[in-house]
């Protein structure tokens, strides 16, 4: 069975005092942030925004009035930018056509503290609740391997022709005795949605953190990496304290932002004709379970219903001018780069049929997916990031 169901967390909480009024100054935020979560460090994801978030959140809040408390994050990714102002005090909506996506923001912007886990507790015979999560976490990781689905596909003792070798067999193994028990305490009862998106999310990125891939999971390597080696490890997940409802959804973005009203529509697309379904298409399976049909060497899944014409570059400006023509929002804002398919002159003249808007730049590290980057062809060492805003009049 898929595990692919209620893929939205509901409607908007009500609005809130605007951020600059609240208790938790920019001070406490960036102390609170310099304590570098595992997952904001440790996810191989491309175009991720930690480093990026000091640059975003004064390009954000600079340019919008005070009113403005409500952020629609239509590309959520990692949720990174999502965890981040939601930590700033906005009510944020999270939403990505990445199933494994979905499933980390239902758990870093979703929740609002750690679940407490109390069935689970009362079934494995832990102790209270007050213990916090490490001690669940700890039962999660001494569950019986099995030989299921990631094995039989994605590692060298399995079955499947030719071999993959995303990861160690022992991995595979672990990971499937996990991720089919989640399945089956979810099924009776044992877990609620936040406990089960909780330990999902962990699992993925421990998953992660031991895949033999040079970083996406477009290929994988010919040998075991040192990395690959370790066993995987559930570690805690930084759950971004708050209040209220932050829902989630697993929706086509372009669809569901003409939805979704808000005050600021933040979009982070892909930049590039690399199409995110099949980067990470092992994690997709990991996270819906559903045993699909694999085919070709690296054992993609497919993906046509999660394809982005923003990758396409015949097809990105009229995508971008589609959703911002949908946008219930007054300020849009989009994160690009110097080398995406749209050009900065093309972005602002749609953006600018708008309203009024703007560009703000940032030079920063390219990011590069192997480890012996040094030894590609890069233009760059560097690109220039874009925070395209716009007033929508």
């Amino acid at each position: 069975m898929s595990a692919r169901r209620g893929a939205t967390t509901g409607d908007r909480s009500s609005r809130k005092a605007h951020p600059s009024k609240l208790p938790l100054s920019r001070a406490r935020t960036q102390a609170a942030s310099s304590k570098r979560s595992w997952w904001l460090d440790h996810l191989n994801y491309i175009g991720r925004k930690y480093s990026l978030l000091e640059f975003l959140e004064d390009g954000i809040t600079s340019f919008v009035d005070r009113n403005a408390t409500r952020l629609f994050d239509v590309f959520a990714g990692t949720g990174t930018v999502g965890w981040h102002f939601k930590r700033l005090g906005y009510t944020v909506t999270a939403n990505d056509i990445q199933y494994y996506a979905y499933c980390l923001n239902r758990a870093f912007v979703g929740l609002n503290r750690p679940p407490a886990f109390t069935r689970l507790r009362e079934v494995m015979g832990l102790g209270s609740a007050r213990r916090g999560p490490a001690e669940v976490l700890e039962a999660v990781n001494a569950i019986r391997s099995r030989r299921g689905f990631i094995f039989k596909n994605y590692c060298p003792g399995g079955s499947s022709t030719p071999k993959r070798f995303y990861f160690s067999d022992r991995n595979g193994q672990r990971c499937d005795g996990i991720r089919t028990q989640l399945e089956a305490w979810r099924d009776e009862g044992v877990l609620t949605e936040g406990e089960y998106y909780y330990l999902l999310a962990s699992l993925i990125v421990a998953m992660d953190r031991v895949a033999n891939t040079a970083s996406v999971y477009a290929a994988y390597l010919k040998r075991l990496k040192s990395t690959a080696r370790k066993d995987f490890v559930l570690n805690s997940v930084p759950v971004s304290a708050g209040t209220g409802r932050h829902p989630v959804h697993h929706r086509n973005g372009s669809e569901l932002v003409s939805r979704i009203p808000c005050d600021i529509l933040y979009m982070d697309p892909p930049y590039n004709q690399r199409q995110y379904c099949t980067n990470y298409h092992v994690l997709e399976t990991i996270a819906a379970y559903d045993r699909p049909r694999l085919s070709g060497v690296t054992g993609l899944r497919p993906y046509d219903e999660q394809r982005s014409d923003f990758c396409v570059k015949g097809k990105a400006l009229g995508a971008l001018n589609t959703m911002v023509g949908r946008a219930r929002a007054r300020y849009v804002f989009l994160s690009y780069n110097s080398e995406g398919l749209m050009s900065r002159r093309e972005i602002l003249g749609v953006l600018g049929s708008y309203g009024k808007a703007d560009v703000k730049t940032k030079r920063y590290p390219r990011f590069r997916a192997d480890a012996d980057g040094a030894n590609r062809n890069y233009k760059a060492d560097s690109v220039t990031e874009y925070l395209f805003r716009l007033n929508k009049e």
